[in-house]
């Protein structure tokens, strides 16, 4: 049997051994506003504007990579070996380690309705999927999701699957990353062509994670991503939407 077939088999039991004994996974599922906290952002203007605001879902602009190479730790000797996804909810049949289970443009979309209505800088926010129309007097919110790339760096210290007892023991699996990058922009419903208000989030966090610790953290950064992209720009869409100081 080759390296190439038998690896990935040991890898995978050896992994699901050590994450079945210490119980660690979590939920892989989506949440927001995100754990531990479940609070939304301390932004909230003073007044209002009086038009509504419509959240659309984002236009999905992601990548279609996937890169599953985890297997080769278990070769003695290979330093560490990633597997990403560009798409992370879409991968077919992923190990429960891999698992994230969310919908980015839409949920992503929700969020930011959310946390706009809990700002108070719009009478009312509401999120839309469908085509229904839009007041002309309301702003509408559209934005291009540009990635949410997912990738893990596993290591086994050199030791191939015997390296699966320094995981018990409690020293790192390795690193989680997660990206997000998306664009927003404000516009009238009456005039969609032209743009009131752009803002460019980008976010990307890494986690250490071990059988014992950061496997549910690794999955939240999702959401953790999009509330503190969201801090400066509700700030800044705020700022845009005030009313001239009198003098």
């Amino acid at each position: 049997m080759s390296h190439r077939s038998s690896a990935p088999a040991l890898l995978c039991a050896a992994i699901l051994a050590a994450l079945s004994t210490a119980g660690c996974l979590g939920s892989r599922e989506w949440t927001y506003p995100p754990p531990p906290g479940k609070a939304y952002l301390d932004v909230e203007v003073a007044q209002s504007h009086a038009a509504g605001l419509v959240v659309f879902p984002l236009e999905d602009q992601r990548d279609m990579m996937v890169r599953e190479d985890a297997w080769k730790v278990a070769i003695p000797l290979v330093g560490y070996a990633v597997t990403a996804y560009d798409r992370p909810e879409e991968v077919p049949h992923p190990e429960r380690i891999n698992e994230v289970i969310f919908d980015p443009p839409r949920d992503f979309a929700r969020a930011m309705a959310d946390e706009i209505r809990h700002a108070n800088i719009f009478s009312s926010v509401t999120f839309q999927a469908g085509d229904q129309p839009v007041p002309p007097d309301d702003f509408v919110l559209r934005g291009r999701l540009r990635s949410t790339r997912w990738s893990r760096a596993l290591s086994a210290y050199l030791l191939g699957p015997i390296g699966t007892v320094a995981w018990m023991a409690g020293l790192p699996m390795g690193t989680v990353t997660t990206s997000v990058v998306l664009d927003l922009q404000l516009t009238s419903a009456g005039d969609p062509s032209r743009a009131l208000w752009d803002f460019a989030m980008e976010f990307e966090g890494k986690v250490w994670n071990g059988v014992y610790y950061g496997q549910e953290t690794s999955v939240m950064q999702y959401p953790r991503a999009i509330q503190e992209a969201l801090r400066s720009a509700l700030s800044d869409l705020a700022d845009t939407l005030a009313p001239p100081a009198s003098l």
